[in-house]
């Protein structure tokens, strides 16, 4: 992952107005928007959809949107993400479990699951592994090829 939480979080204090952070978490982070109070401080939404993301595994999720939404700042700030060529996408039936744990979200467990589940036809075929549902299979989609 290019940043840390102390990264992110300044970038989306700096980035990001306190309405233009309540319609991100809306649109990407329900859960999080459901649990705003009034009068919250843009810097607690800011604690608040961080944390939720790091406990469920979103930040790689969180980082694409915080790409789309604000793609000048991001590079500048984050540097220059690595591209998804063709060259550089795990191939999910011969990727070892080291390569797989390179895909955001992937650790030890999950990769053997998704090592357990071969073969793929197609990237999709992720959704059938457990603990990847749609959200990670999102942030997943565009760093695999079958």
């Amino acid at each position: 992952m290019p940043a840390n939480l102390a990264d992110l979080r300044h970038f989306l204090a700096d980035h990001f107005s306190d309405q233009e952070l309540t319609e991100l978490c809306f649109d990407h982070f329900h859960e999080v928007y459901r649990n705003f109070g009034s009068g919250e401080t843009v810097n607690a939404k800011v604690l608040a959809l961080l944390g939720y993301c790091q406990r469920r595994d979103r930040l790689p999720e969180l980082l694409a949107v915080l790409e789309k939404e604000r793609p000048e700042p991001f590079g500048r700030v984050f540097g220059p993400r690595p591209a998804a060529a063709t060259d550089r996408r795990v191939n999910l039936n011969t990727a070892t479990a080291a390569e797989l744990r390179q895909l955001p979200g992937i650790g030890p467990a999950l990769a053997a699951s998704i090592i357990a589940a071969r073969p793929f036809t197609t990237v999709d075929d992720l959704s059938r592994v457990r603990n990847i549902g749609p959200r990670r299979l999102a942030a997943l989609r565009e760093w695999c090829v079958v």
